[in-house]
């Protein structure tokens, strides 16, 4: 430290004895937080004058080593005071100010970094880089922070902080990486500083800010931006955090730096939090396109923390590029990930690329493409899972249950543009407590005028690649809102479309998968609630899905015709409890068509479970409906004869207890669609004989054929009815198929000759007891038991069962031998 800085820091301290509690503070920062240079760079070392600028403390820096366009700093120490300014004298011709630190200290900067010119700035300190609340730039080029061992050139060469001696020092070559070594720092942005009252696209403080379409990068070993904001309009922001001895590549371009992570192996932690409950912003909003990149381990965004990319003008694209190793967070309301276009500007794509990806308690991530007609795309590769859980909920004297905000994955269109598609990458998706993924053709309240204006562009593709399996389940905690998966227009443009491929699908408990085409509820059109677009298909292929207690998967439409739903299964539909396969139609509208392909699977409900498969309309026509299955079990097809005559008053056969599969019109019986139902391995007459008009009574021949061996004895054949046996052994056993038989009251002479059996039977019993207690009083010897060889009858008609089949005389016997032949 020079001189004039010591002097300086000490007057500083001087002044602030004046306030006891201040004293301590700036004394213990003037000790810790000096610029400083070092002699590495010889002749040319830096040369740091504090002098007056406007009335504001400035340490100007002159000096260092020049060569070509690049100017090189090196210093021990490097902090900037509150309210202070650390001046880059550079000539105009310079690009760059290369600064390092080659000291051990960190580098706190709470005061303003200048440079002249249109030249980059790059501070590289191993140590680790703190930006305060006061923290600003005033550069006319991009900005580089990173807490990097060293920068290396095109030819070779390094400027390195941890090894200063290293020869060549200079190069005129341009940089192409940030080599970190065995240790390196956290980088800590709490900046909310607002130089002239510049604000950000949220009217907030724009933090550490370039001059529109340069690059803000901060490249360290964990990164934490802490209730500090980070602004490029229409520029490129790029935040990395890597693990040491790993390579950061970078490349001039337009917008100023373009790193590259290929060469790194091990990635550390990004997270944007509040501090004192101020939020964290990185915004690229502005005329042209922006780019935002995070690369990192973990990245967790909360707090009400935000990134932002939108286009408000211009033919460039803005993108949001987010990529985690391991798990990118977002939790809590008004924590979202934004894309989105105004004002004439250019669609953009916002790509997240991580192992899991979690969203909770109202965060969300949101592509908005409300006026560009180029295609939007929001994509998430996520190799493990992606889990949506939840809102968050808060109370409103407008609504009873309060009002809930989703967490999610959305992209809507509010005016004339498209709004663009979505796809989902995953092993595994789980969608939880109200949450949501959609794509949806919305509008704009407007106040003023107390009216609601639909937008009059499409909705988006959604389309989610789960391999192993989707699971919906549950609603919001007040209930308001169900766990979805959707695609949707509330105005005159279509819905898009739903793809989704799964091992299996889970929606349950109030759950639902639709794509629709509905007015918004308790709000006025402007001009009348126009025609609706159309709703979007539903195309699901799954080894499995089960829909249980009140899943759904729908295709409604509230005025225009039902979407189509095509469902292709491996092996199975299971519907339970009161769940719901429908295309219905509103209005005038025609039911749309259900299609479900298990050529080699089967569909099953709970015969009494309320779960039908319904393709119907009001007034219009109702739609089609095609099975093709290998088995049905436990549906009911349904005509509307046969709904209106158990359910008169409302023709709808989810007000039967059974599951149902309809298709027709509910005011005009003309108008029916039609059910088929496709079942290739049941034959229905398969094993059955055609019996004779005229029965023949052949009870008495059978009986006759029983030979009594000569005695009178009463044979009789009775006839059951139907067994408890199916026509056919694949179906399943049903109420028409059981032997069914009432109580019936025996008449009295039957009932006497019941009596007298029963006692007849108590009274043998007894004396068969007594006979076998006398003889074992009477003769102590053990009783043999033998297999029976054969029955006799004897001269009363009783079948005895004996050891030895005697060989009766035909004319002298009271034991006659008896069989029973069958013809």
């Amino acid at each position: 430290m020079t001189q004039n800085s010591s002097l300086w820091c000490w007057q500083l301290s001087l002044i602030s004895s004046l306030a006891v509690t201040g004293t301590f503070a700036l004394s213990e920062y003037c000790a810790v937080a000096q610029i400083k240079e070092d002699s590495t760079l010889g002749t040319n070392n830096s040369i740091v004058t504090p002098i007056l600028i406007n009335g504001q403390q400035t340490d100007q820096i002159d000096g260092g080593a020049t060569l070509g366009t690049n100017l090189f700093h090196s210093f021990e120490q490097f902090s900037v005071l509150t309210g202070n300014t650390a001046y880059f004298n550079n000539a105009a011709n310079i690009d760059n100010v290369i600064t390092r630190v080659t000291g051990k200290s960190i580098s706190n900067i709470d005061g303003i970094l200048r440079a002249n010119g249109t030249a980059n700035l790059f501070l590289i300190n191993p140590n680790g880089i703190i930006f305060g609340p006061n923290a600003s730039l005033n550069i006319g080029g991009s900005f580089v922070a990173s807490t990097a061992s060293s920068l290396s050139f095109t030819d070779g060469t390094k400027f390195s902080a941890t090894d200063p001696q290293t020869t060549p020092l200079l190069t005129v070559s341009v940089p192409v990486g940030l080599q970190f070594g065995d240790t390196s720092g956290t980088i800590r942005n709490q900046s909310q500083a607002s130089p002239g009252g510049t604000i950000n696209y949220l009217e907030a403080p724009v933090g550490l800010q370039v001059q529109p379409g340069k690059t803000l990068a901060l490249v360290g070993s964990n990164l934490v931006l802490e209730g500090g904001n980070l602004t490029a309009k229409g520029g490129r922001i790029e935040l990395g955090s890597v693990a040491l001895n790993s390579l950061v590549q970078i490349k001039q371009t337009d917008q100023g730096w373009d790193l590259g992570y290929e060469s790194v192996k091990n990635f550390q932690d990004i997270q944007l939090i509040s501090r004192t409950e101020i939020p964290s912003y990185v915004d690229v909003s502005g005329e042209g396109g922006g780019n935002i990149l995070l690369q990192g381990r973990r990245i967790l965004l909360t707090g009400s923390s935000q990134i932002l990319a939108n286009s408000l003008s211009g033919q460039l694209a803005t993108n949001l590029t987010v990529t985690a190793s391991d798990t990118v967070e977002l939790i809590g309301p008004g924590t979202p990930l934004i894309v989105g276009t105004f004002s004439g500007g250019s669609a953009g794509n916002l790509t997240i690329n991580t192992r899991k990806l979690i969203v909770s308690n109202g965060a969300q991530v949101f592509l908005d493409n409300s006026v560009s007609d180029s295609v939007a795309q929001l994509t998430v590769n996520a190799s493990d899972s992606v889990e949506l859980i939840g809102g968050f909920s808060f109370p409103s004297s407008a609504s009873p249950v309060g009002n809930f905000i989703f967490s999610g994955l959305s992209s809507a269109t509010y005016d004339v543009g498209n709004a663009g598609n979505i796809t989902i990458n995953t092993r595994r998706l789980s969608i939880q407590e109200g949450a949501e993924l959609s794509t949806r053709s919305d509008g704009q309240f407007l106040f003023a005028e107390n009216q609601f204006k639909p937008a009059t562009g499409q909705g988006g593709n959604l389309t989610v690649n789960a391999s192993e399996y989707i699971e919906l389940t549950g609603t919001s905690p007040n209930g308001s809102k169900p766990s979805s998966l959707s695609a949707s227009t509330t105005g005159t443009g279509s819905a898009g479309n739903l793809d989704i491929t799964t091992g299996l699908l889970i929606v349950r408990n109030g759950a639902a998968i639709n794509v629709s085409s509905e007015a918004r509820k308790g709000v006025n059109y402007q001009g009348g609630v126009p025609n609706l677009g159309k709703a979007g298909a539903l195309n699901i292929t799954a080894h499995s899905i089960l829909l249980d207690n009140k899943g759904k998967l729908t295709s409604n439409s509230e005025s225009g015709r039902g979407g189509d739903i095509e469902l292709q299964l491996r092996d199975l539909l299971l519907m339970r409890r009161n769940s719901q396969i429908s295309t219905n139609a509103g209005g005038d509208g025609n039911g749309g068509n259900i299609t479900i392909k298990a050529p080699n699977g089967f569909l099953v409900a709970a015969p009494f479970g309320n779960s039908d498969i319904t393709a119907n309309a009001v007034s219009g026509s109702g739609g089609k409906i095609t099975i093709t299955a290998k088995n049905i079990f436990g549906f009911v097809p349904r005509t509307r004869a046969n709904v209106e005559r158990l359910d008169p008053k409302e023709i709808n056969p989810n007000n039967l207890r059974t599951s149902d599969i309809t298709a027709f019109s509910q005011q005009n019986p003309s108008l029916n669609g039609t059910v088929q139902i496709n079942s290739p391995d049941v034959d229905p007459s398969k094993g059955l004989v055609e019996l004779p008009v005229n029965l023949v009574d052949g009870s008495q021949q059978i009986a006759a054929d029983c030979d009594s061996g000569g005695k009178i004895a009463r044979s009789s054949f009775i006839a059951t009815g139907r067994g408890g046996l199916v026509a056919d052994p694949t179906q399943p056993l049903i109420a028409e198929d059981a032997v069914l038989a009432d109580w019936i009251t025996l008449s009295p002479e039957s009932q006497k000759r019941a009596s007298g059996i029963q006692k007849k039977a108590v009274v043998q019993a007894q004396r068969n007891t007594e006979e076998k207690s006398q003889k074992a009083n009477s003769v102590n010897e053990p009783t043999q038991i033998v297999e029976a060889q054969g029955w006799v009858t004897d001269a009363n008609g009783n079948v005895v069962l004996v050891a030895q089949v005697p060989t009766a005389s035909p004319h002298n016997s009271s034991l006659t031998a008896t069989s029973c032949a069958a013809n």
